[in-house]
């Protein structure tokens, strides 16, 4: 009776009764609402990492059972996946190269699959950044209050900041490079880091995210914030990219870019997590033309090269090694 019931139940699920309606002609995968299947370390909801895993799971699904874990972004996801709190994560190359010293489960991550570039948002009020100056008298009067023009990311030499996921640790970064004297404000989402910006407790806002970022999209001309261009001397593995933001009238913007990677822990190729995950990076890989030309995220269009980790060692599947 056992036999019986299980071959009954497989073929309910083959047939999708168990299942939901396909989207894009895919049928999706369900097993994520019951906390089953490969665990992947994502971002905020309607950020990019989180539309790309919608992705994935729309197309490879039925073949591999996968769940989203959400986080605050590739940073958190590193970490995440150190404490094997997450068998996959997006990541941005440049973090996973700063942060594979500190812990040797970092280090020992594997490339499944290289991805779009993630962009770092610099975002400012439209009318500058007031504060008070230093005190005067040998400081017996307060500070008078002054008003400083915002307009590129060097402008903000000095002056505090609200950084949002990722960018807690490349604006860390950038600020060494490029001895910026940043007053660092981390926070959690790009909402809080708007929000402490149109209140004035801070100059600007980083945050990175593939294009288009969702929280960036939201926003309108009536928000009184623009973004700031990055006019730095950029170094690999930085590149600079340009892309428009026609809802705040931004076009031909210079952002920093990082190359994004999806990793995954070591897994034995034969063992039962290695051979999902082995089958995941086949249908990425299989399916990749589908990706770049169905309803999906634009960022695959920016994956030219399946086989190309920027440097970092790879996953071998079962019968690749």
């Amino acid at each position: 009776m056992k036999n019986a019931t299980s071959t009954l139940i497989a073929i309910a699920t083959a047939i999708g009764i168990f299942g939901t309606t396909p989207i894009h002609g895919f049928a999706q995968d369900t097993s994520a609402d019951n906390g089953e299947g490969l665990r992947i370390a994502t971002g905020k909801k309607g950020k990019g990492y989180s539309k790309l895993f919608a992705d994935l799971r729309t197309v490879c699904g039925a073949q591999v059972a996968m769940t989203e874990v959400e986080t605050e972004g590739g940073l958190q996801n590193l970490t995440t996946l150190a404490a094997n709190r997450a068998d996959l994560g997006f990541v941005q190359l440049d973090t996973l190269q700063d942060l594979k010293a500190s812990d040797e489960n970092i280090g020992a991550l594997l490339a499944l699959m290289p991805l779009n570039t993630n962009l770092l948002h610099i975002v400012a009020g439209s009318g500058g950044f007031t504060y008070q100056g230093p005190k005067r008298m040998g400081g017996m009067l307060a500070g008078e209050m002054l008003t400083v023009s915002v307009a590129k990311f060097s402008d903000l030499k000095g002056l505090p900041v609200a950084v949002v996921g990722s960018a807690r640790a490349l604006g860390r970064v950038l600020d060494r490079r490029y001895a910026m004297d940043l007053q660092f404000v981390d926070v959690e989402t790009d909402e809080q880091g708007l929000a402490k910006l149109k209140s004035g407790a801070v100059a600007g806002m980083l945050s990175t995210s593939g294009w288009p970022s969702g929280p960036i999209q939201k926003l309108n001309r009536s928000a009184n914030v623009k973004l700031l261009q990055f006019d730095m001397a950029v170094q690999p593995p930085y590149l600079l990219v340009r892309k428009n933001y026609e809802n705040l009238d931004t076009f031909n913007h210079a952002f920093l870019a990082a190359p994004n990677l999806l990793v995954t822990r070591p897994f034995s190729a034969t063992g039962t997590n290695g051979k999902a995950v082995s089958i995941l990076q086949s249908c990425i890989q299989k399916n990749m033309k589908v990706l770049q030309e169905g309803r999906f995220e634009p960022a695959w269009g920016e994956v030219k090269n399946t086989s190309d980790t920027s440097g970092w060692p790879r996953f071998a599947g079962a019968g690749k090694r």
